[in-house]
């Protein structure tokens, strides 16, 4: 299992932790206040930059 200091290392597991933060920045205090259209965009985009950073990916983490 990779460490903390190999995860901290990955730009998708970084990515990921900024979208989880974002998650829990708009439950609690409404930071995003978007129609359906414009969540349409977000996860558009999500799922864009997911893809890119996994075609970055050359190491597994344990590898890090």
């Amino acid at each position: 299992m990779p460490t903390l200091i190999q995860l901290a290392k990955s730009k998708t597991v970084l990515f990921s932790t900024a979208l989880s933060l974002l998650g829990i920045a708009n439950s609690y205090i409404g930071l995003f206040n978007l129609d359906a259209t414009q969540q349409s965009y977000a996860l558009l985009a999500i799922g864009v930059a997911t893809a890119g950073l996994r075609f970055l990916t050359t190491v597994p983490l344990a590898d890090k």
